[in-house]
């Protein structure tokens, strides 16, 4: 009797222990099964697997050096692609306006089907996301994916503390969300939107001193112009490159219009403003000459290489802009039989004043012309960070090389001076019959779209239909 009891008991345990077993393990997977399912997403034909809904989070943020943020945590994004045909899908990190700290200084690094070495997150390609309340949304990577193929990717992020403002590490927040979207249904930003997305700061900014040069990453500034507010580059810029027509342009600024102002990146040739330099007059992209307008070398020159350089389907997204040829001046004592100071002198080289409106002029040379292809103005070099007589190896107008501006400066003792920019990026003078290097300008459509991050491993490539 006492065995059977012992034997029953036992079964009896068993039982209990299995159940237990059983209602445990089911319990375990239930959870793993419900934490799971809260951290997959299906978007179009893409099922997606990230921690938190793709939600970053960061406060008390204390910025680092690069080689200490390549280390932290990754966040991890699973994609499989359950559609019938080949799909191509992005990451991006959207900024949420909650954020507290300048991203300028926010640093990515991905490995995995995505992989990129460190990488500024302004200097990303920048995206149009319909996601609310968002200030900038930045693309990540974009790759392929074959039907019920899976990719992973791993993101770290980080603030380089050689980037970031001094910030009180108990406010700053950060707040991101990463989005995955299929590149089929992607709204693409115009370059003028992607230029300008921050606009209203870019216009609250304080005027620089023009007095002395920009050695640093300044961005962008506004200023007032004839008609509307002028945006331009100034200092030391990596996010300004684009390339067209098979050459490297630097983005200069956005006009009032909306369009956008591109210097060729290096010198097209070394050549003479003009052959003659006697006279004022030649200091103009035209003059009179027997009651005729004549070209002046520079212009032969500029509408030449024009039409050998830009085609067809490139000349439809360029836009006839004023270009400035300033030849006013003071008559204050200015003026002798010998000696005539144009108005850019005083307020590049004496006042240090620059201005976005082109000064009207009585002289029958110079002036505004409206057309496709001109020079930069020594005021644009003076906006973007030079200074007479001051060298600047670091904005991005210096590369090594002199170049004309459109700008004259003066003419005395017969000879007529332009404003140029030298070789070690200072603004000074020379002869209309010296050799500079000529650095065409054009003005594109805003409203164009584009790839690219701007960089100069990643320079803008406008979509040219």
């Amino acid at each position: 009797m006492k065995k059977k009891y012992i034997i029953m008991l036992s079964i009896i345990i068993l039982f209990l222990v299995a159940t237990l077993t059983v209602g445990t393990g089911y319990g375990v997977w239930l959870t793993s099964r419900q934490v799971e399912e809260n951290n997959t997403k299906n978007i179009e034909c893409f099922k997606i697997y990230y921690d938190n809904d793709g939600i970053i989070e960061k406060t008390k943020i204390k910025p680092v050096v690069n080689s200490d943020g390549e280390e932290t945590s990754p966040y991890t994004i699973t994609i499989t692609n359950t559609c019938a045909e080949k799909k191509e899908v992005q990451i991006r990190l959207n900024t949420i306006e909650s954020t507290t700290i300048d991203v300028n200084a926010l640093v990515l690094k991905t490995s995995g089907n995505i992989s990129q070495k460190s990488t500024l997150y302004k200097n990303l390609e920048t995206t149009k996301t319909t996601e609310e309340g968002i200030t900038v949304s930045k693309l990540i990577g974009k790759t392929s994916i074959e039907p019920n193929e899976t990719i992973r990717t791993n993101i770290r992020i980080w603030f380089d503390e050689k980037k970031a403002p001094i910030v009180d590490d108990s406010n700053n927040y950060f707040k991101g969300h990463i989005e995955i979207i299929s590149s089929d249904s992607a709204i693409k930003p115009t370059l003028l939107e992607t230029i300008l997305k921050d606009k209203s700061s870019i216009e609250s900014r304080e005027t620089p001193n023009f007095g002395e040069p920009s050695y640093n990453e300044d961005g962008l500034y506004a200023i007032d112009s004839y008609n509307g507010k002028y945006y331009y580059y100034r200092g030391v810029v990596n996010n300004n490159y684009l390339k067209l027509s098979n050459n490297m342009w630097r983005i200069v600024g956005v006009n009032p219009d909306g369009t956008i102002k591109l210097i060729l990146e290096t010198p097209s040739t070394i050549s003479k403003y003009s052959e003659n330099f006697k006279y004022a007059d030649y200091t103009g992209f035209t003059y009179d000459y027997a009651n005729q307008d004549t070209n002046n070398d520079i212009m032969n020159y500029l509408e030449e290489w024009y039409r050998n350089n830009i085609d067809s389907k490139t000349d439809s997204y360029i836009e006839k802009t004023a270009f400035c040829n300033d030849t006013s001046g003071k008559t204050s004592g200015r003026y002798s039989n010998n000696k005539t100071v144009f108005g850019t002198y005083d307020r590049i080289i004496t006042d240090k004043n620059p201005t976005a409106t082109c000064p009207s002029t009585k002289n029958d040379f110079g002036g505004v012309y409206t057309q496709k292809v001109g020079l930069i103005t020594a005021d644009e070099v003076a906006l973007a960070g030079g200074v007479h007589d001051v060298n600047n190896y670091n904005y991005y107008l210096y590369n090594g090389t002199s170049f004309f501006t459109a700008s004259p400066s003066q003419h005395f003792g017969n000879v007529a001076y332009m404003v140029v920019v030298t070789n070690t990026g200072s603004i000074s003078e020379d002869r209309t019959d010296s050799e500079q290097g000529i650095r065409p300008v054009i003005n594109i459509v805003g409203s164009v779209t584009f790839e690219g991050s701007g960089t100069k491993d990643n320079p803008y490539i406008l979509d040219l239909y």
